[in-house]
């Protein structure tokens, strides 16, 4: 098991998103990229702290938020999509 490299969720092969040729592409989740494309493009680096945090805080009530944000705000960032030393070599299948 992977995980996705826009969102940080874990993922298994039939969550997968697509290429432009319709082919696998384990990098990212299938809620985060479909043909080729980022599902939600104009999504900020933040937007995506914020929203992963309240899922997390979410599955886990006792999750103090201050807690959440300090590890999405730590992993997130990481990920290739946030990553500038990232190369988008995956655009190109």
């Amino acid at each position: 098991m992977g995980f996705c490299n826009s969102c940080g969720r874990p993922i298994v092969k039939k969550e997968y998103g697509t290429n432009k040729d319709g082919s696998l592409n384990p990098e990212f989740c299938c809620d985060c990229y479909q043909n080729g494309e980022y599902t939600e493009p104009d999504i900020t680096l933040e937007e995506m702290i914020v929203r992963k945090t309240k899922e997390m805080m979410a599955k886990n009530d006792r999750l103090p938020e201050t807690h959440a944000t300090a590890i999405t705000a730590t992993f997130i960032p990481g990920l290739k999509r946030w990553n500038p030393e990232f190369q988008d070599d995956y655009k190109t299948l």
